[in-house]
């Protein structure tokens, strides 16, 4: 197996517990004093590592060493670029911790997006010249599209703060659409450009034609969805059309991903029960999500999504976490990164999604009951709980993914 990318596989795992023993301390610092630690400070650490240095490095990684050929991703080019990323995603990580939004923070943000511009660049120059499939090919060049355009929004935002600007509109709608294009964008794009390679074999040619048409519909569907976001402070009729297109691209594409999986049924049985369990915890997600999504454009529960603070912390971890996460969990068991045969490994797995699905439980439970004006202060306690369980499971992952390292040199 490639040598690197057990290298960053090992790094990634690590990182994702970094993350997660932020989550911790953010949650404990609502509960405890913690004199000396500054929240915002934690919370834009936690969120940006979270960002750069466990999903965009996971899913770099395994774009050039599973959808690229191995005549491409043994270039020295690919390697810099994914020090580049971990490189940044560190930077930011301890200048955050230090001093929140700043001059330090802003660079290490500025040269991160510079490495996804030149890796985006590249990445595509090289898969052209593939003989990829076409629908993994349109995925992967939407994705990282939307990867360069989410940068937008932090370029906004650092342009709000050398200017001192004070629009909460501005402010808000550039948060949203750099979520989006990564959320709905180079996150959800990516996964399922991985998932079409790792498939697209047991597909023949008469289905692929349906694949190709998912593919080409959720990478359309990007643009019109992005108006679902403005639909919170935005009213006129264009915005709603463009919203109701992007949702009807989001209802067909779904339907076309269920043609497709469905006409490959039998190929479950070849992967392993616990992984294609976990995998399909991943894709129940990914349908809350869209329905989250598209029941936004009622404009009543657009506007009490938007405005409760739980509901949006549960989205975004219903995506991060629930989705993306553990695709790549399923990701790596199934390449063979982490032992997917092993019963600590399963047992490690099984910790933490359980602590992910606690996590939502709790998070939209708390945002239904603000909804209602009812709220217990139980929550704050039960999500600390919960975040301490999520740590737990991510060490044990990693424990696991250094077993397997041992296993493999032996």
């Amino acid at each position: 197996m490639n040598k690197s990318k057990q290298l960053w596989t090992t790094v990634a795992l690590l990182n994702l517990c970094i993350v997660a023993l932020l989550g911790v301390t953010l949650r404990s610092k609502i509960l405890f004093p913690l004199h000396g630690i500054e929240f915002n400070n934690i919370l834009h650490a936690h969120s940006h590592f979270a960002f750069a240095g466990w999903i965009t490095l996971s899913l770099i990684t395994l774009m050039v060493y599973e959808i690229v050929p191995e005549e491409f991703n043994t270039k020295r080019s690919y390697n810099n670029y994914l020090v580049g990323f971990l490189v940044t995603a560190a930077g930011m990580l301890v200048t955050f911790l230090y001093q929140g939004y700043g001059m330090y923070s802003n660079i290490c943000n500025v040269l991160f997006i510079l490495v996804t511009y030149g890796f985006s660049f590249v990445f595509i120059k090289d898969i052209l010249k593939t003989n990829t499939d076409k629908a993994v090919k349109t995925l992967s060049i939407s994705a990282l599209i939307c990867l360069v355009l989410s940068s937008g929004g932090p370029i906004t935002l650092a342009m709000m703060m050398a200017t001192h600007s004070h629009d909460n509109l501005l402010y808000k709608d550039s948060v949203y659409t750099y979520l989006h294009f990564q959320y709905n964008g180079f996150f959800t794009l990516t996964v399922f450009a991985l998932l079409l390679n790792a498939l697209y074999k047991n597909f023949t040619e008469h289905q692929l034609i349906k694949v190709r048409i998912f593919a080409n519909l959720v990478s359309i569907s990007i643009v019109p969805t992005l108006f679902i976001s403005y639909l919170w402070h935005y009213s006129n009729p264009f915005v709603y059309c463009m919203a109701g297109i992007g949702i009807l691209l989001i209802i067909t594409s779904i339907v076309y991903f269920f043609i497709a999986l469905r006409s490959i049924k039998d190929h479950r049985f070849t992967i392993l029960p616990f992984i294609r369990h976990i995998g399909v915890l991943s894709v129940i997600a990914f349908l809350l999500k869209s329905l989250l999504q598209t029941g936004t454009i009622i404009p009543s529960l657009g506007k009490l999504v938007y405005g409760d603070r739980a509901i949006i912390i549960g989205y975004l971890h219903l995506v991060l976490l629930g989705f993306v996460t553990l695709y790549i969990i399923a990701n790596f068991m199934y390449s063979g990164l982490i032992d997917g045969t092993s019963r600590f490994t399963r047992y490690s797995v099984r910790v933490f999604a359980g602590a992910v699905i606690s996590n939502e439980v709790i998070l939209m439970t708390q945002g239904f009951g603000n909804m209602l004006m009812v709220s217990y202060s139980i929550y704050t306690w039960l999500l600390w709980g919960a975040a301490i369980w999520l740590f737990t499971g991510a060490v044990m992952i990693f424990i696991s993914r250094m077993k397997t390292v041992r296993k493999l040199q032996h």
